[in-house]
C-alpha cells in the first residue's frame, strides 16, 4: 500500500547548499535540473552539510529528472541540500 502526505507537501527550490528544513521530516520527490555542465547534488540527514547522505546523484548535463519516492524517505535531524557547484537545481516536496 503506497504512504499518502498526510497534509499539504511544501515545496524547496534550491540552487546551493542550505537548510531545506531544520527539523524531522519526509521527503516525497525530488526534481533535479542541471544546466550545460550537469553536476552532483545530495540530500543530508541533518541541519548542515556534516550529516547522512540519504540520496544524491550526478545530474547529466542538460537534464532535467523527477525522484519519487514511495515510500517517502526518512530524515531523522532535519533535510540539508548539498550542492557543490552552481550548475544544479533541486524542487524537493516535503513535509
Amino acid at each position: 500500500m503506497a504512504v499518502r502526505a498526510s497534509k499539504t507537501v511544501t515545496t524547496s527550490i534550491d540552487t546551493g547548499d542550505g537548510v531545506i528544513k531544520s527539523s524531522a521530516g519526509r521527503v516525497f520527490w525530488i526534481i533535479a535540473s542541471a544546466g550545460a555542465t550537469g553536476g552532483a547534488w545530495q540530500l543530508n540527514d541533518s541541519t548542515d552539510d556534516g550529516g547522512t547522505d540519504l540520496i544524491g546523484a550526478v545530474s547529466p548535463a542538460s537534464s532535467i529528472v523527477s525522484i519519487p519516492l514511495d515510500p517517502p524517505l526518512e530524515f531523522a535531524n532535519g533535510i540539508y541540500a548539498d550542492i557543490p557547484g552552481t550548475n544544479v537545481t533541486l524542487t524537493v516536496g516535503y513535509q
